[in-house]
C-alpha cells in the first residue's frame, strides 16, 4: 500500500514538473524563414525579350539570406528558352532575361524558401541568428538600388514588446527595370522578399515577427527601356520581446 502510494506521488511530481515546463513562458522551438517570389506574365505573344529586374542583394552581393543566388539558381526555374545571366550596372547587380519569345499561357513564376531551425531551447547565442526584421537595412536581403525612399508610416523606435501584433513601419521607393520586347501590350512583373522568426511560448502559443519587401510595374504599350517600379519595405511586424529589441542594429535605413 506504501509502496504504491510512493509510485502515485512520484507519478504527480513528474506530471506537475511537465506541465510546469510546458506551460512555461521561456520562448523556446525557433525558426526562421526566408522566400523569394518573382513573376513575370504578358498578356500577348512578346517577342525578342529582354528584361533587367532588381534581385535580392544582402551587402554588396546578390543573396537571400546567408544562400547566395547565381545564374544557374535561375536557370533551374525558368523554361528552357529563357536564358537568365546575373549582370553588374552602375554598381548593383540585376537579374537579365533574353527570350526570343514569351507567351500569356506560361507564367514565368520563381519561387524559392527556406526554412532553418534554430534549436528547441532559448539562449542568448540565438538572438544573432535571428532575422533582423526589426532593422533590414543593410542586414538583411532587400531590393537594390532604391530610389525616393520615404517614410510613409511608424517607426523602428517605435516598436515595443507586447502580446499584440505591431503594425511596424513603412518606407515606399522606387527602383528602374528595364524592358525591351516587341509586339507586346501588357507586362506585368511582381518581386517580393520576405523574412519571418517563428518561436513558441507557453504550450501551444507560436509567435512570428517579419519583414518583407516588394516591387510591382505594369508595362503598358511599347515598353520605354528604363521603368521606375513602385516598391514598399514593412518591417517591425508581429511580436517582440526585450531579448530582440535589445539587439543592435548594425546599420540605419539609409541606402
Amino acid at each position: 500500500m506504501h509502496r504504491r502510494l510512493l509510485v502515485i506521488l512520484l507519478a504527480l511530481v513528474v506530471a506537475l514538473v511537465f506541465l510546469c515546463g510546458c506551460f512555461s513562458d521561456e520562448p523556446d522551438f525557433f525558426e526562421t524563414f526566408h522566400a523569394y517570389e518573382l513573376r513575370i506574365q504578358t498578356t500577348t505573344h512578346i517577342e525578342n525579350v529582354t528584361l533587367l529586374v532588381p534581385v535580392p542583394m544582402r551587402g554588396d552581393l546578390p543573396a537571400i539570406g546567408h544562400d547566395p543566388i547565381t545564374d544557374a539558381f535561375y536557370t533551374n526555374r525558368l523554361p528552357e528558352h529563357i536564358t537568365p545571366a546575373i549582370v553588374p550596372v552602375d554598381g548593383q547587380y540585376y537579374l537579365r532575361l533574353t527570350a526570343p519569345y514569351m507567351d500569356p499561357a506560361e507564367l514565368i513564376h520563381v519561387v524559392y524558401s527556406n526554412r532553418a531551425s534554430l534549436g528547441q531551447k532559448y539562449h542568448p547565442e540565438i538572438v544573432p541568428q535571428l532575422i533582423d526584421t526589426l532593422h533590414p537595412f543593410g542586414n538583411e536581403s532587400l531590393f537594390l538600388p532604391k530610389q525616393n525612399l520615404t517614410s510613409t508610416a511608424g517607426s523602428p523606435e517605435a516598436v515595443q514588446t507586447s502580446d499584440s501584433n505591431s503594425e511596424g513601419y513603412r518606407y515606399d521607393y522606387t527602383i528602374p527595370i528595364y524592358a525591351y520586347y516587341e509586339n507586346g501590350t501588357h507586362v506585368e512583373i511582381v518581386s517580393v522578399i520576405e523574412g519571418t522568426n517563428w518561436w513558441r511560448e507557453g504550450f501551444d502559443r507560436n509567435l512570428k515577427n517579419q519583414y518583407s519587401d516588394r516591387y510591382h510595374l505594369v508595362i503598358t504599350g511599347e515598353p520605354q527601356g528604363w521603368m521606375p517600379a513602385g516598391g514598399e519595405v514593412t518591417a517591425g511586424d508581429g511580436i517582440y520581446r526585450e531579448w530582440q529589441l535589445n539587439a543592435s542594429p548594425t546599420s540605419g535605413a539609409g541606402e
